[in-house]
């Protein structure tokens, strides 16, 4: 199978939640009853959040991306991020419209139950002549595991909370204007099972 490239993703519209709470890493802490750090604490679930998104190759949350193509890939398209929840359009600039038009989703077919998700184009179909200008082609999709922070993995769970909470210990080596985001070797260990490898 030839590979999409993912040269240009851009993230849409953002997770409306991060897959553990504050309560939980205060309580993994023993700060249940302390409310001085919590500013810090969640901008610290937030990066841990990315760090194991990054080492994962996964989406954690239902989030909604944009991936930009130059050209059709092949009759298939592999989507980043996944486990792949839907695909919400595919669009391009049209060589005889020069506009942006939408590509009929009866064109095409969505696999979501493989990593990565993938856009199949139908065997009787084929994909519309491009307008020469940059990236033509623009699919939005919505991956992740849920929008709810149970419906993550209970082991990305753990290497989340075990990110944050040892960021919050240890501040000095991650803490320089931005945050580390190498994980703890214990979190990483954790989330091996997990880790989205690219064929």
């Amino acid at each position: 199978m030839k590979q999409t490239p993912w040269d240009r993703i851009v993230t849409t519209t953002a997770a409306t939640t991060e897959p553990v709470s504050l309560n939980r890493v205060k309580r993994n802490l023993g700060l249940d009853n302390v409310i001085d750090f919590d500013t810090t604490l969640q901008e610290l679930i937030l990066s841990a959040t990315n760090a194991v998104s990054n080492d994962l190759g996964r989406a954690l949350v239902t989030t909604t991306y944009t991936l930009y193509l130059q050209t059709w890939p092949g009759r298939e398209i592999q989507l980043p991020y996944p486990p792949l929840i839907s695909v919400d359009s595919v669009k391009y600039y049209g060589d005889s419209t020069e506009t942006l038009d939408t590509f009929s989703s009866g064109s095409y077919t969505v696999s979501t139950g493989g990593d990565p998700g993938v856009i199949w184009l139908n065997e009787n179909k084929d994909w519309p002549d491009l307008m020469n200008r940059p990236n033509p082609i623009e699919v939005q999709f919505q991956a992740g595991y849920g929008s709810d922070a149970d419906d993550v993995p209970a082991a990305i769970q753990a290497a989340v909370t075990m990110t944050a909470c040892l960021w919050f210990e240890q501040p000095l080596p991650v803490i320089v204007g931005t945050i580390s985001s190498e994980l703890p070797l214990g979190a990483s260990r954790l989330i091996d099972s997990e880790r989205f490898e690219r064929y």
